[in-house]
């Protein structure tokens, strides 16, 4: 018997997951909910291996504050080459498995993406490519599968108005969209590569958005506290919050999927996906590394491939 009331469009289920398994956990957040995770010794690791990193990008200024000392192209220039040094670094990567570990997440069922650093300038710095503030938007609309599960951290510590905002009234409704323009074989050959090439105005690479105003604009507004982790969907509607703390925001996330789940065909329930090809090939085994099976990528792969299509980005393309 379901207990879904004809209200829960406008609320948000918030979940700190004492004692819940972490199939429990995916399912709340194949639902729309937002599971609030501690930090963790190996989440603690994580953010301040990408301190240290950002540290040294920045030298000798204090990386939150460097956009009030360098030039946007100085930024860049140093941001540029960072996130790449992160997200494919292989103490990253093994500290992304021992989060999971901790986590209790299944290494034989769990495929896991590498990771993402993320930068959110302030006051209108850096608008565009690496520094791109994203607009409310799911992440199924850039080919991302119905059960693929985000976490996300900040770096340093932030506050609601250098945050991750999520709109309660959009999770199960459907949101006009330009999404049946993005192919991700497209993005990995172009969008992807070139973002330090744009910097101050419109990001033209095609990213997928709303096409009109929201008639329900009001969001939840998540504050977490460094290695602190919120989980949710990629079909769950979120966005940056507009930086106006006059300090950068670096963050960090990765995602998950767990194979059985895309194999019995459980997951969100993407109501306005447009978007075509499948992100399943970024995905790896945890316990070996080994690609996502051939049969479930078909089974949820879409439209029609390009000549020139990347099916996997790799980073020396960047």
């Amino acid at each position: 018997m379901s207990t879904a009331r004809a209200d829960d469009r406008h609320a948000v289920e918030i979940l700190l997951p004492n004692g819940m398994s972490t199939e429990e956990m995916l399912l709340h957040v194949y639902d729309g909910g937002l599971v609030m995770l501690p930090p963790t010794e190996a989440s603690l690791a994580m953010c301040a291996f990408a301190r240290e990193l950002t540290e040294a990008a920045f030298a000798p200024h204090e990386p939150t504050t460097a956009q009030h000392h360098l030039s946007v192209d100085e930024f860049v220039e140093r941001a540029g080459p960072l996130k790449p040094r992160f997200i494919h670094h292989p103490r990253t990567r093994e500290l992304q498995k021992k989060y999971l570990e901790e986590m209790g997440f299944d290494p034989a069922r769990t495929y896991l993406d590498v990771p993402r650093m993320r930068v959110a300038t302030s006051d209108g710095y850096l608008t565009s490519g690496i520094g791109h503030a994203q607009p409310p938007h799911r992440d199924t609309w850039w080919s991302a599968p119905k059960q693929q599960v985000q976490f996300w951290s900040p770096i340093f510590e932030m506050s609601r108005y250098s945050c991750m905002e999520f709109y309660p009234y959009y999770r199960a409704a459907p949101v006009s969209n330009t999404s049946e323009h993005f192919n991700i074989y497209r993005w990995n050959a172009t969008g992807r590569k070139n973002a330090a090439n744009y910097r101050q105005g419109d990001d033209k690479r095609g990213i997928p958005q709303p096409a009109a105003e929201f008639k329900s604009p009001g969001a939840v507004q998540i504050v977490l506290p460094v290695g602190g982790m919120v989980m949710f969907s990629a079909d769950q509607l979120h966005a940056t919050s507009k930086n106006t703390t006059g300090k950068t925001r670096f963050s960090l996330d990765f995602r998950i999927v767990d194979v059985e789940h895309v194999r019995a065909g459980i997951g969100a329930a993407m109501v306005d996906n447009g978007s075509t090809g499948t992100a399943l090939r970024d995905f790896r085994r945890i316990s070996d590394e080994s690609e996502f099976p051939s049969e479930l990528v078909a089974q949820n792969d879409s439209g029609e491939m390009d000549s020139d299509a990347v099916l996997v980005f790799k980073p020396e393309m960047a």
